[in-house]
């Protein structure tokens, strides 16, 4: 029993591997579980096995690539941590790095970008929205617990804040795929994450 267990998880990882590459590299929209069973060398059947559908396959992949990050960021959360704003500097540190040196974790950033940055509005699938609208919420609420701590100003517009937040991190990565022999992210993520709470901290103060 144990051994068909681990080798049902052990198919599972690699269908959740097969999986990124093709999203990464046609996007989830352009890509059929038909040619992830393909590329996994497994059935349909051993697909659905496992997942529901191709965003249930996504959001498995992301939280096992993701896990470090997702600490960091329920750590940034926490009503219990004396240091959100702390916690968010290394989680965003980190994202650079990982987007820089982790191959895995770097396609999972290129599937967003092209799922969200890259089409128009009309054309990004709802349940990418939904998944956007989610991380969007994790950010506000994670400048809030900074504000809670008076780590950042009370005037903050935390919804602001998390939408530049985005913004400024897609804009380092994406300018980075574009030219990584220009400048190398996980070298410059002290840097590139400072100036990011700088915003935060002088910049972005409530409508009155």
């Amino acid at each position: 029993m144990r051994r068909t267990k681990e080798e049902a998880e052990a198919t599972r990882l690699h269908i959740m591997l097969k999986a990124l590459e093709l999203f990464s590299d046609q996007g989830i929209s352009n890509t059929s579980l038909t040619e992830v069973a393909k590329a996994a060398g497994v059935t349909r059947g051993a697909i659905y096995w496992h997942f529901k559908n191709k965003w249930d396959l996504f959001n498995a992949i992301w939280e096992r690539y993701s896990a470090p990050v997702n600490v960091l960021g329920m750590a940034t959360e926490s009503e219990d941590e004396s240091d959100p704003l702390g916690k968010l500097v290394d989680l965003l540190k980190l994202v650079l790095v990982s987007v820089e040196r982790d191959e895995e974790f770097r396609r999972m950033i290129i599937i967003c970008i092209q799922e969200t940055t890259m089409k128009t509005p009309r054309e990004i699938p709802e349940p990418m929205e939904a998944f956007q609208e989610t991380l969007h919420q994790r950010r506000v609420r994670s400048l809030e617990n900074a504000k809670a701590k008076g780590q950042l100003p009370a005037e903050l517009d935390t919804d602001a804040g998390s939408m530049m937040m985005k913004v400024m991190l897609e804009g380092m990565i994406m300018s980075w795929l574009q030219r990584p022999d220009c400048f190398s992210l996980s070298e410059r993520a002290d840097q590139l994450v400072y100036s990011v709470i700088v915003v935060l901290k002088h910049g972005l103060r409530a409508q009155p």
